[in-house]
């Protein structure tokens, strides 16, 4: 049973002055190769997905060897890269996160593909009930038949297609004794995240 990663990287970086987002510069590196350095030693495949062609010539200087998957929907958000993602993947299971997140611990993505056994999702899932969609696994048939018809019906929110799901929801805590301060999940969304990602980079 292969392991792929698929990392979203499509998406316009409105909070950030639309900004390319994947190739924000973190210590001299940008930003979704420290994702992809994460992802390499736990997975069989890395698929990136892109907005269009432009956007993966863009980034292909940077990240030789990739695969790249390009949306086919516009305007649906990360949807649209989650179906071309999986569409692209040949793998049974996939790990879908953001290109922002730099931190990603290879055991807690390890500790997911393990606990989405005899489930369709394996979810990190906080005390107050809030889900961490783009960092987790997912089985890639039931995933993309979902999605796919959440896209056709015109839903955008990434919950839209997981709700359908037989999903595996892991308590943050549960993470914690992997990752204590929960690293694993910081990503950038503002320009004070991107301090913030570069003050606790150790590279």
């Amino acid at each position: 049973m292969g392991h792929c990663a698929l990392i979203l990287a499509g998406g316009m970086g409105s909070r950030l002055g639309y900004r390319e987002k994947a190739l924000i510069d973190i210590k001299g590196r940008p930003l979704i190769v420290l994702v992809i350095e994460k992802l390499k030693n736990v997975v069989d495949t890395i698929i990136v997905s892109v907005r269009d062609e432009a956007q993966g010539k863009m980034l292909e200087s940077f990240l030789p060897g990739c695969r790249f998957a390009y949306d086919t929907y516009k305007n649906v958000g990360p949807l649209a890269g989650i179906l071309s993602g999986l569409e692209a993947c040949e793998d049974d299971l996939c790990f879908i996160a953001a290109c922002d997140m730099p931190f990603i611990n290879e055991n807690v993505v390890t500790m997911l593909f393990e606990k989405s056994e005899h489930h369709d999702a394996a979810i990190p899932r906080w005390d107050d009930g809030f889900l961490e969609p783009l960092h987790a696994v997912y089985k890639r048939k039931p995933m993309l038949r979902e999605t796919k018809k959440a896209v056709e019906k015109g839903e955008t929110i990434i919950l839209a297609p997981i709700f359908k799901l037989n999903v595996n929801y892991v308590p943050v805590e549960e993470i914690r004794k992997i990752d204590p301060g929960l690293r694993t999940f910081m990503n950038i969304n503002t320009y004070h995240d991107i301090e913030q990602i570069i003050r606790n980079t150790r590279y």
